[in-house]
């Protein structure tokens, strides 16, 4: 249910800012949130909640499906790198890192193939779109800490 939230709230903030900065992937770090909060090795209602949501997003934004491969692969990539790595590896840095890995490549991918990467102007609201993310990725992975201090209490 949150996940519908967070992809509302998404979707309200890029029209509210279009044609002035690009969103954070939000939805994304929720899947990514719900994933590396759950005890299974394979969570396949993140999955179909990625494909869900960026096919929600691909109808109403591009009209093709780009982004639901994306959040299909960054949860896949997520997921498979989470699995491989020891509960001893699994620091705040890394944490943070897998946040914002996963909401880099939609926002790179759409800069490189629907917007060619031409332009300063479109590197330039990428910049600003990671400028927002980072913060937002810190704050994903302190409340993972904090769930999972909470859980082992």
């Amino acid at each position: 249910m949150m996940d519908v939230v967070f992809w509302l709230a998404q979707h309200l903030l890029a029209v509210l800012l279009a044609g002035t900065v690009r969103v954070p992937e939000i939805f994304l770090l929720s899947l990514v949130y719900r994933l590396l909060t759950n005890d299974r090795d394979v969570n396949v209602s993140v999955i179909w909640a990625a494909f869900a949501g960026g096919l929600l997003w691909d109808l109403r934004w591009i009209g093709i499906p780009f982004f639901t491969l994306c959040y299909v692969l960054a949860v896949l990539g997520v997921m498979s790198f989470w699995n491989t790595l020891p509960s001893s590896g699994r620091t705040m840095p890394i944490i943070f890192f897998l946040f914002w890995a996963a909401q880099l490549l939609p926002a790179v991918l759409f800069v490189l193939v629907l917007e060619r990467g031409t332009g300063n102007t479109d590197w330039m609201l990428f910049g600003l779109q990671q400028g927002c993310a980072v913060p937002i990725s810190f704050l994903s992975a302190f409340l993972y800490f904090r769930h999972e201090k909470s859980r082992n209490v």
